[in-house]
């Protein structure tokens, strides 16, 4: 946690999570969440996040193509719902001195929500990108990013993580300089 005024400086990563093709086609409620994580994913770029991509396994021939990895990004194959389980994904953020996760996904009510936990019970500040988002019940993803749609929800995101449209992700920013 950080004082108030002074400006949050972990260090922070992106995670794109199942955005090959099949998933987002088929599991989101959402049309445009690919172009949003796309926006997302070039936000993180601009900051100088460190980008993963995950994804399940056998698929990463097949990830979007408004999300297709740059230069030496890794893409981890998982055969769980979470991202973290069963990649070597907390090695490589721990070896990278990441402390904090920016998350985009399909679907919200699986990869992102399992993956959320995790990383929250394992000491991660986690960001949600609400708009980066999608499942294919679009009132269980309400439920799980918006607080007035469930405020006695144990499951809201917005429990353990910051839940924000992408444009006011301050990690989504370009550094000042």
């Amino acid at each position: 946690m950080t004082l108030a005024g002074q400006p949050d400086t972990a260090p922070a990563a992106f995670l794109a999570l199942d955005f090959v093709t099949y998933i987002v086609d088929n599991f989101s409620h959402d049309a445009a969440v690919a172009e949003h994580a796309a926006n997302a994913l070039v936000a993180a770029r601009t900051a100088g996040l460190p980008v993963f991509h995950v994804v399940p396994e056998g698929m990463s021939d097949q990830i979007h193509p408004l999300l297709a990895p740059a230069g030496d990004e890794p893409v981890l194959g998982k055969t769980t719902i979470g991202a973290f389980a069963t990649t070597n994904l907390a090695e490589l953020l721990r070896a990278a001195g990441i402390r904090k996760v920016v998350i985009a996904g399909v679907a919200t009510s699986g990869t992102v929500l399992s993956t959320t936990r995790w990383a929250f019970d394992a000491g991660y500040e986690v960001i949600v990108c609400a708009d980066a988002c999608a499942d294919p019940d679009p009132g269980a993803h309400a439920a799980l990013v918006d607080q007035s749609v469930f405020p006695q929800s144990w499951l809201g995101l917005w429990r353990i993580a910051r839940v924000l449209p992408t444009v006011e992700i301050a990690e989504l920013q370009p550094a000042a300089g």
